[in-house]
């Protein structure tokens, strides 16, 4: 059973079964601003308290359907040694992209910020958490 355990910002963070962590845009919004610094570091934040609260590897989904894109502030975050803190205790990170602007905009982020574990661009929500779910906890 899907699970809401936090909301930030325009973000809704949802506790999915198999331990799948899904950041969604807040119930009600339509069409997003841009990713906030504030939103970024609490995504990580959030992340972070998972794993140590249980202990289990982070697989993430980032619906990025109504997201039209990031501030200059969260692209150079996403560079930062703290952003990198999670990558050790992260399986995946699958992005979840509906429509052809979001489709390039994950493209362009999954080209620009390489990280040390599997990331993914779907278009299917099902595909992605098939995915996330054949992940190996790290």
């Amino acid at each position: 059973m899907e699970k809401k355990i936090e909301s930030f910002g325009q973000l809704d963070f949802w506790l999915l079964p198999a331990g799948i962590l899904e950041v969604r845009s807040a119930a009600g919004l339509e069409k997003n601003s841009p990713l906030t610094l504030a939103e970024a570091k609490k995504i990580e934040a959030v992340q972070a308290e998972y794993h140590r609260e249980s202990g289990r590897s982070i697989r993430l989904l980032v619906r990025i359907d109504n997201m039209t894109n990031a501030t200059k502030e969260v692209n150079a975050f996403w560079k930062t040694a703290e952003s990198k803190l999670n990558d050790p205790d992260t399986s995946g990170i699958a992005l979840l992209a509906n429509n052809l602007m979001t489709k390039m905009l994950g493209a362009v982020s999954l080209a620009i910020n390489r990280q040390e574990y599997p990331t993914k661009l779907f278009q299917s929500r099902e595909k992605a958490l098939k995915w996330l779910e054949s992940l190996e906890e790290r």
